[in-house]
């Protein structure tokens, strides 16, 4: 080995032990900052959806959380709050924030590593700063249009749904695995054979699973999304991916029957719920003035990376899927609405805003590679700087305002 390869080599040893530096110490931040917020949403805010899923956490027995946990009526979150006010002995207030906490660091840490996985050729040092920047941008601030931040826009990063935060992390890595997955279609390797190893398939039948009982809000908009692309790879191969489909969609079967049972657990056998309407709009238009003029302001960045990026973006599988989630959970969130007094909750909003934040996640990795490759001609490349970094920092930026609103008591939403 010659001296320059010696150097560089060092040089990006270098790199790596400050990211990895950095990624500890954003993550204690993180962590901060997230058991920060989740204190003052319970004990200053006294914020309804943290009380009443502290309450049920409370409330839990060991069977019945185990009943719960193989129904997929999303406990995770609050199995692991009893167990720590039971074994650890800690109060229920900082066992929830703990739990809470954990869920956010978590998703920067998976975040973190497929960053790592997908940006080899970036610098390792900008890559836990970018997951960061993710697990905290909130839609654009425009003071006339959405006084209230957070509310009719939604947001990547939410802080008062303790089972949204706690799906996120497991979300992310179903997401990438199942692109890993479906690519083997793509390249012509999985026709017939979807999965590597018995192993493979267990793990992902599993990680499916888990996702349902966290919150099915990625299941809801994965399957349609996948069905989609199953379709299009269908048609193309002219029936001959209908091996890998089959294989693939027996994957789901066990995470879609918890799902069915969560469905009617959650719509039909609650007595707080009404059931399931179709109401085009109405839950949507509850709080926002302009569905569009929201859209936009959720997904600025990713609607400007998209379109500088496109033929990369909209030829690539997890631009694709991402959209495709999107989309069809943009669709649940317009046409249909959960019936009596928890109307106007937006609890089929979830998985519209889950779907935003993983593509955030595909349009941050796509920006990276696009400012450090040489994709873009010289102006192009000018322009998608200067609106990229400074759409991003807006994003930011509102995401802090809205950290520090919450976490000071001024405002809950």
């Amino acid at each position: 080995m010659d001296t320059a390869q010696s150097n560089t080599l060092q040089n990006r040893q270098r790199q790596e032990r400050v990211s990895v530096m950095l990624s500890c110490l954003l993550g204690v931040v993180l962590l901060y900052m997230s058991f920060l917020v989740t204190y003052h949403l319970l004990h200053d805010l006294e914020d309804m959806d943290l009380h009443t899923h502290l309450s049920i956490a409370k409330g839990m027995g060991g069977r019945e959380a185990l009943l719960l946990l193989l129904t997929g009526n999303e406990r995770i979150w609050h199995t692991c709050v009893k167990i720590l006010i039971r074994l650890g002995k800690i109060e229920d207030i900082y066992a929830a924030c703990i739990v809470t906490a954990g869920s956010v660091v978590l998703t920067y840490g998976v975040a973190c590593g497929l960053l790592r996985r997908a940006l080899r050729q970036v610098d390792p040092v900008i890559l836990p700063i970018a997951a960061f920047v993710l697990c905290l941008v909130g839609p654009l601030y425009v003071p006339w249009y959405n006084e209230r931040i957070y509310v009719g826009q939604g947001s990547p990063n939410v802080w008062h749904s303790p089972t949204q935060l706690m799906v996120r992390p497991f979300a992310l890595l179903a997401f990438w695995l199942t692109v890993r997955i479906y690519q083997r279609l793509r390249d012509g390797s999985g026709q017939s054979k979807a999965f590597q190893s018995w192993k493979e398939a267990a793990a992902y039948t599993i990680l499916l699973a888990v996702t349902v009982v966290a919150k099915p809000c990625y299941f809801q908009g994965a399957v349609p999304a996948l069905g989609i692309l199953m379709v299009v790879d269908l048609i193309r191969s002219r029936g001959k991916a209908l091996p890998f489909c089959l294989k693939v969609a027996a994957a789901h079967i066990p995470a879609a029957l918890l799902t069915v049972m969560r469905f009617f657990s959650a719509f039909y056998l609650s007595q707080r719920s009404g059931g399931v309407e179709f109401a085009f709009l109405d839950v949507w238009r509850h709080n926002s003035e302009s569905i569009l003029m929201s859209i936009l302001l959720l997904c600025a960045f990713p609607i400007f990376v998209m379109i500088m990026d496109r033929k990369r973006f909209f030829s690539r599988l997890e631009g694709q899927f991402a959209l495709a989630m999107l989309v069809v959970n943009g669709l649940i969130k317009a046409c249909l609405a959960e019936g009596g007094e928890r109307r106007y909750h937006g609890n089929f909003g979830w998985g519209w805003m889950l779907s935003a934040m993983l593509l955030w996640f595909v349009t941050l990795k796509e920006y990276l590679y696009l400012m450090t490759g040489r994709e873009l001609p010289e102006r192009e490349y000018k322009i998608a700087a200067y609106v990229g970094w400074t759409l991003l920092a807006l994003h930011f930026l509102t995401g802090i305002v809205y950290f520090c609103l919450i976490a000071t008591g001024t405002r809950q939403c």
